[in-house]
């Protein structure tokens, strides 16, 4: 049980646009209508929801265990900050995304008691409705925590109330400090770009959002509210491209992804969106850090969904999306070919294209595919040998791909 750990909370109360009924939301230029969301306090979790919900909770139990027990976070706490957290519970599935990031952390400090190195783990709630907040507040107390876990609950927007978890827990925007933001709206407003990039400033953040393209494309005649979501203008040339609705709303996600990698801590920006087992597009999730690692992980978890068979992924490349799953990498090593024909690369440069790039955390079964259709040349390294078809480490010096005209 919480015991004395919701002592430490904090409830703020913003006192506007609370009660809209979830029609419309607050943003910094006034009231502007969203598309239709749930007017109950607690609804139904679409099978997207939940799918997204074990996704995120694959990558926290990650994020934790490797940040909790690094010895150069000796005694420095960890944020965890959901900007619009709901009521912890849905009516036909037990956990949201405020539950789950404790259970995560609550797991991670029990299996890493001995080796723990960090300080303690605060996890910050953001909740508009503030009945919502309140099922919420409910809802923790049957949730088990931990001394070290500490929560804090804000009713307001995810702009103005991030700013008070700032004031109220300032280590965590920190250069050298973990904090990690799961932005997660109902359509297209209510997330300033200046809000993310300020989460962004610090190159140990990460930022997990759900970018709603298509309520985004539908609000092209509106510049108030995609000046907000974009920080300028520049989205501005897309209205007047002759583009279909879904190429819109692709080049839409792909100016949002070059906006977040022009923040300077952000290295790595991957957006993907998450299918039905009837390929239906469901959202499109975008996730930028600073750290290959983190990638690495999110990437991960992401592989845990695609086993269940209930959902698959799209990669967002404005030009050809292609559909994809972990155990299939023929489609991406075509695309590897394409990119790098007639060109040698070296193993850390095939490596980064394969992160940033595709699904997968590195090239080796793209690579595999291509030497066994005679499309690449593998230059061992000196005194080494190696099995085809497999790249180990220290043995492949580098690699010609060969040009697309060129015979095996």
């Amino acid at each position: 049980m919480l015991g004395g750990v919701l002592s430490g909370k904090k409830r703020r109360v913003a006192g506007v646009g609370t009660k809209t009924a979830g029609r419309t939301h607050e943003t910094s230029r006034g009231i502007v209508a969203m598309p239709a969301r749930p007017r109950e306090t607690v609804w139904a979790a679409e099978p997207h929801t939940i799918a997204k919900i074990k996704l995120l909770s694959a990558y926290l139990k990650a994020w934790f265990s490797i940040l909790g027990t690094r010895p150069v976070r000796q005694g420095r706490d960890l944020l965890y900050v959901d900007g619009f957290a709901g009521p912890g519970e849905y009516r036909n599935y037990p956990d949201g995304s405020p539950t789950i990031a404790v259970q995560a952390a609550v797991s991670c400090l029990g299996t890493h008691t001995d080796n723990w190195k960090a300080g303690d783990i605060h996890c910050a709630f953001i909740e508009l409705d503030e009945a919502r907040l309140n099922h919420l507040e409910q809802r923790m107390k049957s949730v088990q925590t931990h001394p070290r876990v500490h929560l804090h609950f804000y009713t307001g927007t995810f702009a103005s109330q991030l700013r008070r978890v700032r004031a109220d827990i300032p280590i965590g925007f920190q250069d050298d400090s973990p904090l990690f933001v799961f932005i997660d709206p109902f359509g297209a407003t209510g997330v300033p770009f200046a809000t993310v990039s300020d989460v962004l400033a610090s190159w140990c953040s990460e930022v997990l959002s759900n970018f709603d393209a298509d309520g985004i494309a539908r609000n092209l005649c509106n510049d108030h509210v995609l000046d907000e979501i974009f920080g300028d203008g520049s989205w501005h040339p897309v209205r007047n491209e002759h583009l279909s609705f879904e190429m819109q709303c692709r080049r839409l996600l792909s100016l949002y992804k070059e906006k977040l990698k022009g923040q300077p801590s952000v290295k790595h920006v991957f957006s993907f969106e998450m299918r039905g087992s009837d390929e239906s597009l469901n959202y499109n999730l975008v996730f930028a850090t600073g750290h290959p690692r983190g990638l690495e992980k999110m990437k991960q978890a992401m592989k845990t969904i695609d086993q269940s068979g209930e959902y698959s992924f799209t990669d967002a490349d404005v030009g050809q999306p292609r559909l994809f799953r972990f155990d299939n990498p023929v489609e991406f090593a075509r695309k590897m070919h394409e990119t790098f024909a007639g060109k040698r690369l070296r193993p850390h440069q095939w490596d980064s294209w394969a992160l940033d790039e595709t699904p997968f955390v590195n090239a080796k079964k793209m690579l595999t595919f291509l030497e066994k259709n005679g499309q690449i040349e593998v230059e061992p390294t000196p005194g080494s040998s190696r099995k085809p078809g497999t790249f180990p480490e220290g043995k492949v010096r580098s690699i010609r791909f060969r040009a697309l005209n060129e015979d095996a």
